[in-house]
């Protein structure tokens, strides 16, 4: 891990207060909006003791739901304070509905998700919803946290592309285009074979484009990714990867993915998953590991199209044996994946130690302005070109 000066300290400390900070994929599941007045207690009396994150949600998930009740909560105000991020994209099953399937049930599930996000934007003072690049700049001068609604999946929409007119009154702003699986779109990284865009793909990445949707391929297979960033007429993101050359790994993107990406002015945001940037059978993953990744896709697409997407806020509770099976399959990962390591990243165990992000920064001798870029400003710049006037 890195050591800083004081000088370098106090200018991280400073950069992190200044910047509006975006996390293009947050812990979406960790801000999930049912809590129980059970675990309201539990999580306040957790969070008193400076418990882990990921031991906090551990123990809530084995607490029994008796009473769902939608309001202020001390968790996300917690997390989200600590942290320092200004804005965050966020993705869950809430709003995405059944990894697998087009049925109509994926649909009702996805727009009930919306609805209860919109109930706590009603309810809970301190969060933005953040449809334009406005309520983002309102958020971080009035101290508040702006909360960008996506998908990580498309599989709700069926074939019906008037969905996408539907989704974007209710405030969606970004959608992932296929996740690990083949979908009526296009391969996910997971799947066996590796066609690109079907014709219905083709046709969902012009409509986004008119309705000024951002396009995401974070989890598509390699050539839907490439199709996807050719045939968009606006740039397209990568909210949370890493580089497959650092770390060999299908969910990773290849130098000529990026290279591509940065052609057309697109984003990718590098995520904080130990088991995706470092081999953990050799060693444990450390941030050092995360800039590795980051250092390299700035080499590649220069630090102007380079952000961060954690994806991560510590090591996921210990899954219940009998439903190991149907989590792999549900989601398209394999056991070899590795995707239930309970490894953590040494200086990112938890989410609120982000501030370690914009430390490691300057340890690694960006300049401010190249800093405030890969937090936020970076992000910023194509969702104000993707979305348009909304943004303006």
């Amino acid at each position: 891990m890195f050591k800083l000066s004081e000088e370098q300290e106090e200018r991280a400390r400073r950069l992190h207060k200044e910047s509006i900070i975006v996390d293009t994929l947050g812990p979406t599941a960790l801000l999930g909006p049912q809590y129980t007045t059970n675990m309201l207690k539990v999580a306040k009396e957790l969070i008193e003791e400076r418990t882990p994150l990921h031991t906090i949600f551990g123990k809530l998930e084995h607490l029994h739901a008796e009473e769902i009740i939608i309001g202020k909560s001390d968790i996300e105000r917690e997390l989200m304070e600590s942290s320092g991020v200004s804005a965050m994209h966020i993705t869950s099953q809430s709003l995405s509905g059944p990894v697998s399937g087009g049925t109509p049930e994926a649909f009702e599930r996805a727009v009930a998700g919306i609805a209860i996000w919109q109930r706590k934007f009603d309810s809970l003072d301190y969060l933005v919803k953040a449809t334009n690049f406005k309520h983002i700049q309102e958020a971080k001068h009035e101290g508040k946290r702006a909360i960008i609604m996506g998908f990580q999946n498309i599989n709700h929409l069926g074939t019906d592309l008037e969905k996408l007119q539907w989704f974007y009154d209710l405030g969606i702003r970004i959608m992932q285009l296929t996740l690990n699986h083949r979908n009526y779109v296009g391969n996910g990284c997971l799947e066996r074979g590796d066609s690109g865009l079907s014709i219905f793909g083709v046709e969902l990445v012009k409509r986004m484009n008119e309705l000024g949707l951002i396009i995401d391929v974070s989890h598509c297979g390699d050539q839907t990714t490439m199709d996807a960033i050719e045939i968009s007429k606006v740039p397209v993101i990568v909210s949370h990867s890493f580089s497959r050359k650092v770390f060999n790994h299908p969910r990773g993107k290849t130098d000529q993915q990026m290279r591509a990406l940065a052609e057309h002015n697109g984003f990718l945001g590098v995520l904080a998953l130990p088991f995706l940037i470092a081999d953990l059978s050799q060693k444990k993953a450390s941030l050092d590991d995360f800039l590795n990744h980051l250092d390299h896709i700035v080499e590649v697409m220069g630090t102007d199209k380079v952000g961060i997407g954690t994806d991560y806020t510590g090591a996921p509770p210990e899954p219940i044996a009998s439903k190991v099976d149907e989590f792999y399959g549900a989601i398209g990962f394999r056991k070899e994946h590795g995707l239930l390591s309970r490894a953590v990243m040494e200086g990112f165990t938890d989410w609120r130690q982000w501030p370690n992000i914009t430390r490691g920064l300057v340890s690694r001798g960006y300049s401010d302005d190249e800093i405030k870029g890969i937090l936020g400003g970076n992000s910023l710049r194509v969702l104000k070109e993707v979305v348009g006037g909304w943004w303006g």
